[in-house]
C-alpha cells in the first residue's frame, strides 16, 4: 500500500491499494467511524415527464461515514459501507451507498486517532512481501497453497485416482502448480518420498518452476502440513513471509519459556517488565490490540521494539492461548 499523502496535523492519509495484500491490511486500518473518500459508481435520480427515476451509474467521488467494512479474498474486492456526508452537490446527503475497493484504488482515509498499531499497519503494507506456493503431498492427497502477506490461502486439494499410476498422479499435481501466479517460491514438501518422487518426475518430464524450488519434509497433509513446514523450515525466504517471521518470534517465546529465560506473557507481568525498561522485544496479537495499544506505546517510549502477530496461523493461535501478549526481555526481573 502507497501512501500518496499523509496529513497526521488532520488526521488524514491517501493511500493507494497496489495488490490483494494491500486490502487485506486495509480491511484492518478501516474502522467504523472512520471517513473515507474515493472515486466510485452510483446511480443517481433523474427527472424525466414529472417523475424521478434512477438513471444508470456514474462515476463520482463520494466522503462516507464508515458503518461496516469487509474483505473477500475470493473475489479480491474490499467493501466499505456507510452514510454519505459529502459528494456532488445532487447528492442526497445520509443516504447509504458501499464502496468496493481493489488494486489501483486511491483512497483518503480520515481518523480521529491514528493509533501506534494502525500506523505500523500501514508501515508493513508498504514492505512488499514474498509469496511462496507450497505442495504437501504424501501417496493418496495433495494440497497446493499460498503463504504471503494476507495469510495461509489454500488453493486446491488432489487426489490419487489410481494408487499404481503414480505419473497420472503427479502429473494432475503438476498442472495445478503451473497453473498459479504470483509466487517468488516454490515448497514441496510431505511424508515419506513422495515430495522427491515429485521433484524428480518434473524434471524426467523437463516441467520447471521460473523460481527457487525447496524441498522439506512434513508429517502431514492439509493445513497442519503447511503449519508444520512454516515451522520446521529454516528457509530464509519462507522464513521473511509475514507469517514465517510471526511464527519465529511466536517460537522464540515458547523456547524461552520452556527453558525459564528471559520472557514474560500476561497483561500485568508484561506491563511491570514495561514499566522497568526490560523489553527488548512485545510481541502482540493483532486481535487483542484494543487491550494492550497503551502498552504498546509505553514500550516504543521505553526504546522497545513491538511485533504484531495475527491468529490466522498456527502460532498466532498459541499467541492468543497465553493472552495475546508477550515480551522478550533485556534481562530478568523479579
Amino acid at each position: 500500500m502507497k501512501v500518496v499523502k499523509r496529513d497526521m496535523k488532520h488526521g488524514v492519509m491517501v493511500v493507494k491499494v497496489e495488490d490483494s495484500d494491500d486490502l487485506w491490511h486495509l480491511e484492518h486500518v478501516i474502522q467504523p467511524g472512520d471517513f473515507v473518500k474515493t472515486r466510485t459508481m452510483r446511480k443517481v435520480a433523474v427527472k424525466a415527464g414529472g417523475e424521478f427515476r434512477m438513471s444508470e451509474k456514474k462515476p463520482m467521488v463520494l466522503g462516507l461515514s464508515v458503518e461496516k467494512k469487509g474483505f473477500d479474498a475470493t473475489t479480491g474486492l474490499m467493501r466499505v459501507t456507510g452514510k454519505i456526508v459529502e459528494g456532488p452537490p445532487d447528492t442526497k446527503l445520509s443516504s447509504y451507498h458501499t464502496i468496493e475497493i481493489e488494486p489501483g484504488t486511491v483512497i483518503t482515509i480520515g481518523k480521529k486517532r491514528w493509533g501506534t498499531a494502525v500506523m505500523k499497519r500501514v508501515q508493513e503494507s508498504g514492505t512488499r512481501q514474498p509469496k511462496v506456493l507450497v505442495c504437501v503431498i504424501d501417496r493418496e492427497e495433495a494440497d497446493i497453497a499460498l503463504i504471503g502477506g494476507t495469510g495461509i490461502r489454500m488453493l486446491g486439494h488432489i487426489e490419487s485416482e489410481d494408487p499404481e499410476d503414480r505419473d497420472a498422479y503427479h502429473s494432475d499435481v503438476l498442472k495445478f502448480m503451473s497453473g498459479q501466479e504470483g509466487f517468488g517460491s516454490v515448497v514441496v514438501a510431505g511424508p515419506g518420498f513422495e515430495a522427491s518422487n515429485l521433484l524428480k518426475y518434473a524434471r524426467g518430464k523437463g516441467v520447471s518452476f521460473p523460481v527457487k524450488v525447496m524441498l522439506e519434509s512434513a508429517s502431514h497433509t492439509g493445513i497442519n502440513g503447511i503449519n508444520e513446514v512454516l515451522k520446521r523450515s529454516g528457509d530464509r525466504i519462507l522464513r521473511e513471509t509475514r507469517i514465517g517471521r510471526e511464527s519465529e518470534a511466536v517460537e522464540e517465546v515458547l523456547s524461552r519459556i520452556k527453558s525459564d529465560g528471559l520472557v514474560e506473557y500476561g497483561k500485568a507481568e508484561v506491563g511491570k517488565a514495561i514499566d522497568m525498561g526490560a523489553v527488548e522485544k512485545l510481541i502482540v496479537s493483532r486481535e487483542r490490540i484494543s487491550d494492550y495499544e497503551h502498552l504498546m506505546e509505553k514500550c516504543e517510549r521505553m526504546r522497545g521494539a513491538v511485533r504484531l502477530v495475527s491468529a490466522d496461523h498456527q502460532a498466532g493461535e498459541q499467541l492468543l492461548h497465553l493472552g495475546g501478549i508477550a515480551a522478550l526481555l533485556r534481562f530478568r526481573i523479579e
